[in-house]
């Protein structure tokens, strides 16, 4: 059976709002493109918007790879040689455009996060104001950790889009270098990384975007937990109910290419559409196995985006471009699509309807916002902030999102926090007795 049958996943419905506030601006912005995703632009307009700035973004590259694998799906990957991250990035589209567009971005984004001109404030969580800061319990990276209330740490302010107030979140949950101040003897509880880091063509487009990873973070976490503590599989969508045109046209590319996709019906009882796919050659064995995710109010992009993006995976291995990806991260990929592992993923029943979520994507990014804080709201979430990494010079809007309480990546020594544990509890209910729940 659906081992998440009973959970309430239709978004909560909430009037149109007159607008997104940030600090004192309110915001809107109406979607006017909607092939694979939802932007308020072009990817033929972005791109000429936002060329004049790859120099200074570091972008010396930006490389159609897509005829390295025999997908045809278009993917592009930018180069920043003097990076002090990551060097490299990825985008993938329904069009060279769309997915030179979205390696740059991406890369833009890795350029706002690295020369974070936020002001900052070093600072005890204790002498923070109480309606500005973190619940002890929800700050990001002390799951573990050596955060301690009384220590001094580096923090920056962001938007509470639920509360519209300031709120401080410690400085590399959103930055990516680890103190605003070098001197000896600073040290950051947080690990860093790019959940919720996000771009777009206006700052509603970007915040929508970083909402929709951090809760695609969480709903792929919730659902990886539960499946290896209750030992289930994850829901697997029977491709041949989806009826997206968007979608049939990428399952068709796979089959002519001998490229089988599967996908996994994330959601968890927030209700957003989320989707994982996973894709391997249908033929050749320890060839990769290739992920991707993707979360949408409307169903059809969430599948695209799981697709697409584990096509881009895919490509990135094959062009030897990702600078991390270490010896132990290509043997464990290699070694996921043996003959046995294919045979029990295959073996995995298809028990969900790819048309079971409805579509709930509103006309323009204030709706669809609101939308997602009203699904925040419902799950127990409190706060929701915004961070304005956008540079005047550059123009680009780019920004930080970051929701305390939702569940993030699954690094080395993950250790799970409340949601996971309550969603496999909830499961658990569902299937009957399993096995002993932490």
């Amino acid at each position: 059976m659906p081992v998440n049958a009973s959970f309430d996943t239709s978004p909560p419905t909430s009037p149109a709002p007159l607008g997104i506030r940030l600090g004192d601006t309110v915001h809107h912005a109406a979607k006017r493109f909607f092939l694979g995703t939802h932007r308020t632009a072009t990817p033929e307009e972005t791109l000429e918007r936002i060329s004049p700035h790859f120099a200074r973004c570091g972008i010396t590259r930006l490389a159609d790879v897509t005829g390295l694998d025999r997908l045809g799906i278009h993917t592009v990957l930018g180069h920043r040689p003097n990076s002090p991250t990551l060097s490299g990035s990825a985008g993938k589209g329904f069009s060279l455009a769309a997915a030179t567009v979205s390696a740059a971005m991406e890369a833009i984004e890795f350029h706002h996060a690295e020369t974070m001109q936020l002001p900052y404030l070093e600072a005890s969580w204790n002498e923070l104001p109480a309606d500005g800061r973190i619940p002890i319990d929800r700050i990001p990276g002390t799951k573990g950790g050596a955060f301690r209330p009384d220590n001094p740490e580096f923090w920056t302010w962001g938007w509470d889009l639920m509360n519209a107030r300031p709120v401080a979140a410690p400085w590399t949950s959103v930055g990516l270098y680890s103190n605003p101040v070098a001197r000896p003897g600073l040290r950051s509880f947080y690990a860093m990384g790019t959940n919720g880091l996000a771009s777009g063509n206006h700052i509603l487009e970007a915040v929508a975007a970083g909402l929709y990873e951090v809760i695609e973070r969480d709903s792929v976490a919730c659902w990886r937990y539960a499946g290896e503590a209750l030992r289930i599989p994850m829901p697997r969508v029977d491709l041949s109910t989806v009826d997206a045109p968007s979608v049939r046209d990428l399952l068709r590319r796979f089959d002519e290419a001998g490229i089988a996709p599967l996908l996994f019906d994330v959601t968890t009882d927030m209700g957003v559409p989320s989707y994982m796919a996973m894709v391997y050659d249908r033929d050749v064995r320890k060839t990769g196995m290739h992920r991707g995710y993707g979360s949408h109010l409307e169903p059809a992009v969430a599948m695209c985006r799981a697709l697409t993006e584990a096509v881009q995976s895919r490509l990135v291995l094959i062009a030897g471009s990702r600078d991390d990806f270490f010896r132990r991260d290509l043997i464990r990929n290699q070694n996921a699509d043996g003959t046995a592992e294919i045979a029990a993923l295959e073996s995995t029943p298809c028990n969900v309807d790819g048309r079971r979520h409805a579509n709930h994507a509103t006309p323009t990014f204030e709706g669809d916002i609101a939308l997602l804080l009203g699904v925040l709201r419902r799950s127990g979430i409190e706060q929701a902030l915004v961070f304005d990494l956008t540079q005047p010079e550059i123009g680009i809007p780019v920004v930080r999102v970051v929701v305390p309480g939702l569940e993030g990546y699954l690094f080395d020594f993950y250790t799970p926090g409340a949601r996971p544990l309550a969603f496999t509890r909830a499961l658990q209910a569902q299937a009957g007795p399993v096995g002993a729940v932490a």
